[in-house]
């Protein structure tokens, strides 16, 4: 009897790790057609398959309580391999009559990654064809610097960050920088 339960278990381990494995390749290939905000504010996308999804507006950024909850989201974009989709997360603010985006929201491969860093992000792209995002973090007014980040999506891994001094009012003549590539393209460089 003990060897019988053996067989039974041992043959249907494979069998579980081979019903995964569809699944797995399924939300690797998963690739989107469109993607817009729907009536409640919620990121919707709808896959190749026709399948929608919805990503919900989220809670409170880690930037503190100050700014509430997520108010909208703005446009979403489609990377160029369109297996990724991102909109920076609206949210309101203090000192300003308009809501400040404090979050870039990326759908990919079935997962929601917020990216954040505590200031406003205002100019952000996909890079490596949507394995990458970039994203730069500032003030909303009389920023003297702005600072990017370069991340893997899947992973949510820090890859490069720089910090690109701009003219303002404490900063009449900003030392120049060499800017990588990576801030105004769409290759990154890294492997």
């Amino acid at each position: 009897m003990k060897i019988t339960v053996a067989l039974i278990v041992l043959i249907s381990v494979p069998l579980q790790v081979g019903a995964q494995a569809p699944l797995a390749r399924r939300m690797a290939a998963e690739t989107y057609v469109s993607a817009d905000i729907d009536a409640d504010g919620n990121l919707r996308i709808v896959t190749s398959d026709h399948k929608t999804i919805t990503v919900p507006k989220g809670g409170a950024p880690s930037a503190g309580e100050t700014f509430g909850m997520q108010t909208a989201f703005e446009k979403p974009v489609l990377s160029d391999d369109r297996r990724a989709v991102a909109a920076p997360a609206m949210f309101a603010n203090c000192c300003t009559s308009y809501d400040i985006p404090l979050q870039l929201v990326v759908y990919s491969r079935g997962k929601t990654h917020r990216f954040e860093g505590g200031l406003a992000i205002f100019d952000w792209h996909f890079a490596d064809g949507g394995r990458r995002v970039v994203f730069s973090q500032q003030t909303v007014h009389f920023a003297c610097s702005v600072h990017w980040e370069l991340r893997d999506i899947a992973s949510e891994r820090l890859l490069a960050t720089v910090d690109i001094p701009e003219m303002c009012g404490q900063v009449p003549d900003p030392p120049r920088v060499s800017v990588p590539r990576w801030v105004t393209g769409h290759v990154s460089g890294f492997k």
